[in-house]
């Protein structure tokens, strides 16, 4: 069932839901400026500087959230690179509906599509997964005892297929597919997923 985002706000089960099933995947220091997410319920987590992104993003994204069988359906323009990253949220009537921003020097994140307490960590971190380097997400999250894997394939009409997995322990509790303009973000552990795809 597709929400507005005004339901979306209002709705105390998916905000419960923001405020302890997203994810982080960082390692700094506890001197970081930012506060720790959890990935597992045993640990914390930091996130990595910007500059450890893949690949630049600048475009229009169709974001759909799915939890306990309701599905969220927002607009999203993101713009990421090795300075940081901005997204500028609107709903399917193209109404603004807030911004994050996240750089090696904060975070922030005004919406009222989130609870007043959502942490904007979590957002930044679920970010990360998705679209920072394989290769410092693995020394990050091998550090702190979980295991990054990646599976490169194709689908059936031929187009390259990146999977990403983190498991605990030998316990997958995350996996992402990263399939053309498309990324398939599922939490396992958490029991919650979203989809990115580049907007037409």
């Amino acid at each position: 069932m597709l929400m507005n985002c005004k339901y979306f706000a209002r709705n105390p089960i998916i905000s419960v839901f923001l405020l302890f099933c997203m994810v982080s995947c960082a390692t700094q220091s506890n001197s970081s400026q930012f506060s720790p997410v959890y990935l597992t319920n045993r640990a914390q987590f930091y996130l990595l500087p910007a500059s450890e992104i893949e690949f630049p993003v600048d475009k229009a994204q169709q974001i759909s959230i799915i939890f306990d069988g309701q599905e969220l359906t927002m607009g999203a323009w993101v713009k990421a690179d090795e300075n940081g990253i901005d997204i500028a949220m609107f709903n399917v009537m193209g109404i603004g509906m807030g911004d994050f921003s996240f750089s090696d020097s904060g975070v922030s994140l005004n919406s009222p599509v989130f609870p007043p307490n959502f942490m904007a960590e979590y957002l930044a971190a679920d970010f990360q997964l998705c679209y920072f380097k394989p290769e410092s997400l693995k020394k990050a999250l091998n550090i702190i005892k979980l295991n990054f894997d990646i599976e490169l394939t194709q689908n059936e009409q031929g187009l390259p297929v990146e999977i990403r997995r983190i498991s605990d322990s030998g316990r997958k509790i995350i996996e992402i597919t990263k399939t053309g303009n498309e990324i398939r973000y599922n939490n396992i552990l958490r029991n919650y997923g979203f989809i990115l795809m580049e907007a037409e």
